[in-house]
């Protein structure tokens, strides 16, 4: 079972890295469900200025609890408590575009628009750091190999744009659990 999971984890990780690194061609349409503004939020060609975080909405799955789930709204350097646990964690990074090179491992924006936002989450039990994982918007939770916990963002509140919805089969699901109608 513990080779099971672990292969499940890697190929989650592998299937995010290539999704990550695939960029449609020129005028192609997006592979990923593109994310909606928020109700009420004017759309239309990029807005001026790389995007300044506000927040991000994100949900929190346990890999031995699969019951467990939270949601908080997690703003970047603000440490956050995860559900009624001995953990917290805190957003440390925003990448508006992310993308990772197979051969460094180095993580990179392709730009400064949200196509493929992703969030570097540190995570503590205690004061002592855990875990060091990714929250990415429209796509599935990724669970790392050693993780107990995994993120996944649905929504996200720029200062100086209209905020992001998910549109990602999974933030729908939630969503219509939690009653919301975007």
């Amino acid at each position: 079972m513990k080779t099971i999971v672990t292969l499940c984890a890697g190929l989650c990780l592998m299937a995010a890295v290539v999704v990550a690194q695939a960029a449609p061609p020129a005028g192609a349409p997006a592979a990923r469900p593109a994310a909606k503004p928020a109700a009420g939020a004017a759309s239309g060609a990029a807005q001026a200025g790389a995007p300044k975080l506000k927040n991000v909405t994100l949900h929190i799955f346990n890999r031995v609890f699969p019951s467990f789930h939270d949601k908080v709204t997690a703003v970047p350097s603000t440490e956050f408590r995860v559900g009624d646990t001995e953990y917290t964690a805190r957003v440390v990074e925003f990448v508006p575009d992310f993308a990772m090179d197979i051969k460094t491992k180095k993580i990179m924006s392709r730009g400064p628009e949200p196509k493929n936002p992703a969030f570097k989450i540190i995570v503590k039990k205690g004061k002592v750091p855990t875990d060091t994982t990714w929250a990415f918007f429209n796509m599935p939770p990724h669970f790392a190999r050693t993780s107990l916990l995994a993120f996944v963002a649905t929504e996200i509140t720029f200062t100086n744009r209209p905020s992001l919805v998910s549109q990602d089969s999974l933030a729908l699901q939630i969503r219509k659990r939690e009653g919301e109608q975007r």
